[in-house]
Formats: structure tokens, sequence, C-alpha cells
């Protein structure tokens, strides 16, 4: 499936941002929203400390769609609930985000855009005993994060990317060594088996002696 447009309409060079986004999530797009509101200017440490606390209990605050919710304690007598789910999906497009953020050498990262919106409705057969149909929804989240660029982990990365290539090259020769060897080793045994047969074949061409 082709990649999503962003809804980040912000003017900011592509070399000081970081994106990531996921679609197709089996996951209530307005616990999604409610989980992205509460992340907007976090820094991303901040954010995946948050989406860990949800993950452990914490509640999240429903400023929207929050009819007939309960009043939690942990947010002052604000409504909110326990979107454990939604989090864990935000929680893996972040992580993402942070990755591609460090493979351009990004730091003190924060994030600038988080969304959620609905993707698409599957109608589902109608069961049985049951008036209404019950529509299969799906959803999609995008993180955009921006930083500034650090010289010192690009050359890391540089270097340990130049030691990877390194051992994948020395790796390849022993394991080319290995080969040849390999392939030496079967031709002397080859080489054996043929003498012994041709052997065996000579010592029984040879007549029997006479007595």
């Amino acid at each position: 499936m082709a990649q999503y447009r962003y809804g980040f309409g912000a003017r900011m060079r592509e070399e000081e941002t970081a994106k990531a986004q996921q679609y197709n999530i089996d996951a209530s797009y307005k616990d999604l929203c409610a989980v992205c509101s509460n992340l907007r200017g976090l820094t991303a440490d901040e954010g995946v400390q948050y989406l860990e606390a949800v993950l452990g209990g914490f509640p999240v605050l429903y400023k929207r769609w929050n009819k007939h919710l309960g009043h939690r304690k942990e947010l002052g007598g604000r409504k909110g609930r326990y979107p454990v789910k939604s989090a864990k999906y935000v929680l893996l497009v972040l992580k993402n985000a942070i990755a591609n953020a460090s493979g351009k050498g990004l730091d003190s990262l924060t994030i600038v855009h988080v969304q959620a919106n609905k993707q698409a409705i599957y109608p589902r057969t109608q069961s049985k005993g049951k008036q209404f149909r019950a529509n299969y929804e799906t959803a999609r989240v995008e993180v955009v994060l921006a930083g500034k660029k650090n010289e010192k982990l690009l050359e890391e990365k540089k270097e340990k990317s130049a030691k990877k290539a390194k051992a994948k090259e020395a790796a390849a020769e022993m394991v080319k060594g290995v080969q040849s060897e390999v392939e030496k080793k079967t031709e002397e045994v080859v080489k054996e088996v043929k003498t012994e047969k041709a052997a065996e074949k000579k010592v029984e061409a040879k007549p029997a002696a006479k007595k």
C-alpha cells in the first residue's frame, strides 16, 4: 500500500525533521486521538515515558468523546480512560520516528506533530439475533519529530557502519577460505576413492595363479 501524506503543514527542513507513520491499525481512532493529543509539545523521551506509564496503568485525559466517562483521581478529577492498546501502537510509531531521527544524526528531539485519523470502514455481515451491524474500522497514526543535527552522532554512526562493513568482508573471506579448504579435502578424498577402486579392479583383472 502506498504511503499516506502527512498532515504536518509547517515549513521545516527535511534535514531537521524525522517522520514515521503506521496505517491499517486495528484500534479505535478516538482512543488514538486522545493519546496523541497528550503528546503534542513533549520531548521524545518524555513521550516515551508517558506512553510507558499509560501501559503501566496511568489514565489518559479525554478532551473529546468523554461522555459518560469516569473521573480519574490521577488527572485531578478530570475524565479519562485506559487505552492500553492504542498506546502500544503510538509507542511503536514514536520509537520508529526516533530511530529515523538517529539515522539522520538529530538530537534534542521534540514532538512537533502527532495525529491519528480514521482510515477505512469495512462492512460486516449482520450476525444472527442482532438488529444493527457492527462495521470494522481501521485507523492510522503519524508522528513528526524536530531536532538539531549532532555531528558526533553522525561520525559515530559512520564509524560503526565502516566497522560492520569490515566485519562482513572479513567474514566473507573466512567463509571463502573454509569453502576452498573443504573443496580441496573433498577432491583429495575423491582421488583416494578413485585410486582404491582402480587398484581393486586391477586385482580382480589379474588371472588366478596356476598350481
